[in-house]
C-alpha cells in the first residue's frame, strides 16, 4: 500500500526532526531510543522515494542524517561505528568516495569485529560496518590503490567474515560480492579462483542447500557466480558451461533487483547480467560446438545494458546514479561492442 508506505516514511522523518529540535534531549543519559530511527531512515534513503523535511534537498538531508547520527552516538562505541558506516554510505551515494574512505578509516580505528559484530547484527539486523569496509575494497582498486585493496580484502576475510554466523547468507553475500569483484579484477587465475571458492563456500553452496528457505535475493546469485567461474577458468570452457549459457539466455528478473543491487553493491543488476553474458560470449566464441551461442549472448548482453542506461543516466544523458556503477557499465558496454564488431 503506497499510502501506508508514505505515512510510515513521514513518521520516521518527523520523529528524527522532532528529536533534533528537542531541547530536553540534553537531559537524556541514554539516547539509543532514536538510533533505530536513523538506521531505518538510512535504508529508506537508499532504496525508496521520500520527501525530506523542512524543504531540505535530499543531499542536504542525508548529510545531516549521517552527521546527527554520529553526534548522538559519540559516547556509545558500537552505535558510533554504525553511525560512521551510515555517514560513509551517504557520501558514497553522493559520489564522494574519498570522503567516505576517510570516514571508514575513522570507523576502523574503533570498530572491533570480535566485540561489535554480533551486537550490531542483533541491534541493526546486519553489520553495516563490515559491509561498508568490504565495499571500500572495490573503491580502492578503482582509484588505483590496488595493494591497499588486496590487504583489506585479506583483513575482512580473515578477521571480520568469521564473526558473521553461517546462517546470515545475505550479509555474507553483501560482504563478499565487492571483495570477489576486487579479486576477479586482478585478472590472475589464482585470485579469481580464490574469489570463486570464497563465494561458493560462504554464499552459493549454503544457499543451494537452504533451497526455498533462502532469502529471495540469494535465488538470483547465478550471474555473479558465472562471472567468477569464467574468470577462474581463464576464459576457457568449464564443465557446466552449456547450463550457464542456457540460464543467461532465459532470464526474467524482478524489477526490484535492479535498484536493490545498485543501492547495496554499487552496481546495476542489469550490468552484472550483461557482464555474465560477455564472459560467456568470449568462451563460446572460441568453442566450435557453442559458437552459435556467442552472438546470442552478445545480443542479450547489449539488451541488459539498455536497462542499465535507463537506470544510471538522467534524461539529459548525465550520470544520475553511482559513478562507480556507471564506470562499470561503460567498461562492459565497450567490451561487448568490441565483441559484436566484425573482425
Amino acid at each position: 500500500n503506497e499510502e501506508a508506505k508514505r505515512r510510515g516514511i513521514k513518521c520516521c522523518t518527523d520523529a528524527l526532526d522532532i528529536f533534533d529540535r528537542a531541547l530536553a534531549k540534553t537531559k537524556l543519559s541514554d539516547r539509543s531510543v532514536i538510533y533505530p530511527g536513523y538506521s531505518l531512515m538510512s535504508n529508506i534513503a537508499r532504496t525508496m522515494t521520500y520527501v525530506p523535511p523542512n524543504n531540505m534537498s535530499h543531499e542536504e538531508f542525508e548529510l545531516s542524517l549521517g552527521e546527527n547520527f554520529v553526534k548522538e552516538t559519540q559516547y556509545q562505541q558500537y552505535h558510533q561505528c554504525r553511525a560512521l558506516a551510515l555517514q560513509a554510505d551517504v557520501m558514497r551515494r553522493q559520489g564522494k568516495y574519498e570522503d567516505a574512505l576517510s570516514v571508514i578509516d575513522e570507523m576502523k580505528s574503533i570498530y572491533n569485529p570480535h566485540l561489535h559484530s554480533r551486537v550490531l547484527m542483533k541491534e541493526y539486523i546486519t553489520d553495516h560496518c563490515v559491509e561498508i569496509i568490504a565495499a571500500s575494497t572495490f573503491w580502492l582498486h578503482h582509484f588505483g590503490r590496488n595493494d591497499e585493496a588486496l590487504r583489506l580484502c585479506d583483513q575482512v576475510v580473515d578477521t571480520m567474515l568469521p564473526e558473521i554466523e553461517a546462517i546470515e547468507l545475505v550479509t555474507k553475500s553483501t560482504i563478499l560480492t565487492p571483495i570477489c569483484r576486487t579479486l576477479a579484477k586482478q585478472r590472475q587465475s589464482g585470485a579469481a579462483k580464490k574469489a570463486l571458492e570464497l563465494y561458493r563456500t560462504h554464499v552459493s553452496d549454503p544457499a543451494t542447500l537452504a533451497g526455498g528457505k533462502a532469502h529471495p535475493a540469494l535465488g538470483k546469485r547465478m550471474p555473479f557466480l558465472i562471472i567468477l567461474k569464467c574468470y577462474s577458468s581463464g576464459d576457457e570452457a568449464y564443465d557446466d558451461l552449456s547450463t550457464d549459457v542456457a540460464y543467461m539466455l532465459n532470464r526474467n528478473d524482478p524489477v526490484w533487483l535492479e535498484t536493490t543491487c545498485l543501492a547495496f553493491l554499487d552496481a546495476a543488476w542489469s550490468t552484472m547480467c550483461a557482464q555474465a553474458c560477455m564472459c560467456l560470449a568470449k568462451i563460446t566464441g572460441c568453442n566450435s560446438q557453442l559458437q552459435d551461442k556467442s552472438s546470442a549472448l552478445i545480443k542479450e548482453g547489449l539488451k541488459f545494458l539498455e536497462v542499465s542506461a535507463k537506470t544510471l543516466k538522467k534524461e539529459d544523458g548525465t550520470i544520475g546514479n553511482s559513478m562507480m556503477a556507471h564506470s562499470n557499465y561503460s567498461q562492459i558496454l565497450s567490451e561487448l561492442e568490441n565483441l559484436s564488431s566484425p573482425v
